[in-house]
């Protein structure tokens, strides 16, 4: 008689056992697959090529962050203290000198587009001769960009030594030198339209 209701029991308990592995199994196979569905899908490990105006933009970025940091890194102090290590006095000095070199380079290079605006003006009269006296086209604007150049030439610059610069650099400081006091845009722009009107008239062409 008692050994019916402990068998009864027995399957209450497997009963009761399985459920709860099956509630258990089921939840996590739920909650898995719920998660599965929440997760972001991996990115692939073929990346789409990258576009060549995106490129030069990145590169653009990096250019302009290196400038900045070379600016930083290379400016040199204002002065050095007396208690400064040889070392850190003699790269003061190199930098510095670097420096003063790198002022005479851009100097010569302004002196020598100054220094030749009456050459390209003589040029600019033979073109527009030689077009219909038309506007030769380009040579108006580099003049006037030219003319910009001759914007530190209203004197002598104190940082250049002329005794050590060649017989051309020294002649084309003089020449800048005497556009600064000669040239202006009004008087360019203007000069460049009488050639025009003058050709024009020789040729006996209608006005522009």
């Amino acid at each position: 008689m008692n050994e019916r209701p402990e068998r009864a029991g027995l399957v209450v308990r497997l009963l009761v056992g399985l459920t709860v592995v099956a509630l258990v199994f089921g939840g996590g196979v739920l909650v898995g697959w719920a998660t599965r569905e929440r997760r972001p899908p991996a990115r692939s490990k073929s990346a789409e090529p990258v576009s060549a105006k995106e490129a030069k933009k990145e590169i653009a970025a990096c250019r302009k962050e290196l400038r900045r940091l070379a600016k930083e890194q290379i400016a040199p102090p204002v002065a050095v203290t007396q208690d400064a290590a040889p070392e850190e006095v003699a790269k003061v000095e190199a930098l510095r000198r670097e420096v003063q070199e790198c002022r005479v380079r851009e100097t010569l290079q302004n002196a020598y587009v100054c220094g030749t605006i009456g050459d390209h003006i003589n040029f600019y009269h033979v073109l527009a001769h030689g077009t219909l006296c038309a506007d030769p086209p380009g040579i108006g604007e580099y003049l006037l960009n030219s003319l910009d150049k001759c914007a530190e030439f209203d004197e002598f610059p104190a940082h250049l030594d002329e005794d050590e610069l060649t017989r051309s650099e020294s002649a084309r400081i003089y020449e800048s030198l005497i556009e600064h006091d000669a040239q202006s845009k009004k008087n360019l722009v203007e000069g460049m339209q009488w050639t025009r009107r003058e050709c024009r008239r020789i040729w006996a062409l209608p006005k522009e």
